[in-house]
């Protein structure tokens, strides 16, 4: 079964009765994230259900398809009678039944593939940055589990597991903003050794560009240590008329994480841990050729962007993660550093735009998931151009989505892929 189904990647509005003949296709079989429901299930089950996604990995339940009892396997797609108000009901239930309340995603009624006047739900819990949810009433905390048998179903914590959940929480919090600490201690250290002059003061740097994708929740680790090698320098992406990394770049382990030393060019590292964090920085402006107009290249910003995501997207299916990820996005010494970009792409003269005038650092997320990040990188690439050049006030590059996706062609141009 592919773990990219439509339903996991597409948002709940645009599913379709072909998304739901997609899962009888290939087989789906209830897991952590998915589950199949008969019947229109009621209030508490509902709140189990969803309760239990949002206090594990996150799920979806699909209302109006039958499942085998033996395996869990998709059998047919009967569907449910529509429910009026079924949409409001659930999140109504989901905001006023548990504590926090649960955000959930209910879509609109999907004509089944065979049953004439008959309809399937889709229900969407995220995994949630603020479990564990409490079901009012005392009726406790439901996680998803199968700890007893193939079935996945969902179960009161008790008293081990609740604190553990509690626990597991605030770690992982700790851990995924460690880890993002440590790799930027590698990276200044590695720059240190270029940019310190002989009376071991640091010169000058310039802009950079970070880029860092990582699970929502590091909550354990994707492959052993000896394995890392052999993936990251095994994921090589087509750039420039030569690779990412750059061949001759310098592996080297350290703890939980190999490091390519100048993969990008010399003031380059890429990073990639068990944890599945994948660990972009490199310079963006030239300033060591005189004579040349010196600022930030933007199809080279664009391209690089575009590149470090899909290198990303190429790690996480090797490590075989799946689940809710953050890119998070950084930029360096930014003010007052111009833009660069030809007038008519790459046919005209060199044309400048003013940078930031008066942030220096610009630091932003986006929340998604590795099903997303799989089928539709671009989509996320384009929301990260926006926030970029809104930051440096720029906006005015990126307010069509015309405008936006003409950038990314450009992105892929410096690439050398289209």
């Amino acid at each position: 079964m592919s773990q990219y189904m439509s339903i996991f990647t597409k948002p709940l509005s645009q599913v379709a009765t072909a998304d739901l003949q997609e899962l009888l296709q290939e087989k789906a079989v209830e897991n952590t994230r998915l589950e199949f429901k008969l019947q229109v299930p009621n209030k508490d089950d509902t709140l189990k259900k969803l309760s239990s996604f949002a206090n594990t990995f996150g799920g979806y339940m699909v209302v109006g398809a039958r499942a085998s009892s033996a395996d869990g396997r998709i059998e047919d797609l009967p569907g449910v009678d529509e429910v009026s108000g079924y949409k409001q009901k659930v999140v109504d239930w989901c905001f006023e039944g548990a504590s926090p309340p649960l955000i959930v995603e209910v879509s609109d009624p999907i004509p089944t593939p065979a049953a004439a006047r008959k309809v399937c739900y889709v229900v969407h819990a995220a995994e949630s940055d603020v479990a564990p949810h409490f079901l009012n009433g005392r009726k406790g905390i439901w996680v998803r589990t199968d700890e007893f048998s193939a079935h996945f179903e969902a179960e009161l914590a008790n008293e081990n597991e609740l604190r553990h959940l509690i626990e597991r929480r605030k770690l992982i919090r700790e851990r995924r903003v460690s880890l993002l600490e440590r790799a930027r201690k590698r990276f200044d250290t590695y720059i240190a050794k270029r940019h310190t002059d002989a009376g071991g003061h640091r010169t000058k740097f310039g802009p950079s560009l970070e880029l860092c994708v990582v699970p929502r929740f590091p909550a354990r680790p994707l492959c052993e240590q000896d394995n890392l090698k052999p993936i990251i320098t095994q994921k090589i992406v087509a750039w420039r008329g030569i690779a990412f990394p750059i061949p001759g770049s310098s592996p080297v382990s350290q703890h939980e994480s190999l490091i390519m030393l100048g993969a990008a060019g010399v003031d380059s590292i890429f990073e990639g841990n068990v944890w599945g964090m994948t660990f972009y920085r490199t310079k963006i402006a030239d300033d060591d050729n005189p004579g040349k107009t010196y600022g930030i290249h933007l199809y080279g910003f664009a391209g690089t962007t575009i590149l470090f995501l899909r290198h990303a997207r190429a790690m996480i299916q090797a490590l075989g993660y799946s689940g809710p990820i953050d890119v998070q996005m950084s930029l360096y010494s930014m003010r007052e550093v111009p833009w660069l970009y030809g007038a008519h792409g790459y046919g005209g003269g060199i044309f400048t735009q003013k940078g930031s005038e008066l942030d220096d650092d610009v630091e932003f997320s986006i929340s998604t998931s590795s099903e997303l990040l799989c089928e539709k990188p671009d989509n996320i690439v384009m929301e990260l151009l926006r926030y970029v050049f809104f930051s440096v006030n720029w906006s005015s590059l990126i307010d069509t989505q015309q405008k936006v996706e003409d950038l990314i062609q450009m992105g892929y141009k410096y690439n050398g892929w289209r």
